[in-house]
């Protein structure tokens, strides 16, 4: 009998072991796949921020470089444009200086000039007695008038007054040679109005004074180098 009883709770503990039913499985498949969807999320966001974080740091790269690109090339810029400044100023300085000295070159061979005119218009120079005469012609030529006035130094005065029907006569054969027509013009020496300077020449007006050719060494020195002054800087100043 004890035996028997033995056995049978031996059996009866047998039939007691656990064994999960249909529902439990399925719900044990259900976790490991929220677990394996978990991991496999999981997973992909740390990949996703692995990527995104690199190409952060790419981005960030790429910027900073092209800030200090910018931030250098700005710097170059400045720099150049500084030193071509410098440059430029440098150059126009010395060309400025360079002009400078030439005008003053120029303006110093004008008074020479005008020195060697000093002396060349003595009264007594036959010389400028002979431009004299031919500078009241070309006067006459360029007026064209019945009658004008002819304005000289004081010191002039008696050799034009020896000289005006010379002056009259020749005037009347050119006209008529240059032009086959016949023209006629008076002179009067203007005895109360001179010539101030000391360079000689002659001054001829029409009869109401309104029309004057200045024939005045001085001036027409003056009125050459305003014209030909790039000639005369460039007969003074040859380029090698």
């Amino acid at each position: 009998m004890k035996e028997q009883s033995s056995d049978a709770k031996s059996n009866s503990m047998k039939n007691n072991t656990y064994s999960p039913g249909i529902g439990e499985l399925e719900n044990s498949k259900i976790i490991r796949s929220i677990w394996k969807n978990t991991f496999d999320k999981i997973l992909e966001i740390k990949i996703s921020n692995k990527r995104a974080l690199k190409e952060m740091k790419e981005k960030i790269m790429v910027e900073e470089k092209k800030k200090i690109e910018q931030n250098y090339e700005k710097k170059y810029n400045d720099e150049f444009v500084k030193k071509k400044i410098e440059v430029s100023t440098t150059k126009n300085q010395a060309n400025l200086e360079k002009m400078n000295l030439k005008n003053e070159l120029v303006q110093k061979a004008v008074d020479e000039t005008l020195e060697k005119l000093k002396l060349f218009a003595k009264p007594e120079n036959n010389s400028y007695k002979k431009l004299l005469k031919e500078l009241i012609l070309e006067c006459m030529v360029k007026l064209l008038e019945k009658e004008c006035f002819v304005k000289v130094r004081k010191s002039d005065v008696n050799y034009v007054k020896s000289v005006i029907k010379d002056c009259e006569s020749e005037f009347v054969k050119l006209m008529k040679k240059e032009t086959k027509r016949d023209y006629e013009c008076k002179l009067s020496i203007l005895e109360d109005d001179f010539i101030e300077d000391e360079y000689g020449g002659v001054i001829l007006m029409n009869k109401d004074k309104k029309i004057i050719i200045n024939n005045g060494l001085k001036d027409r020195l003056m009125l050459t180098k305003e014209h030909h002054l790039p000639e005369i800087k460039r007969m003074l100043f040859p380029k090698a």
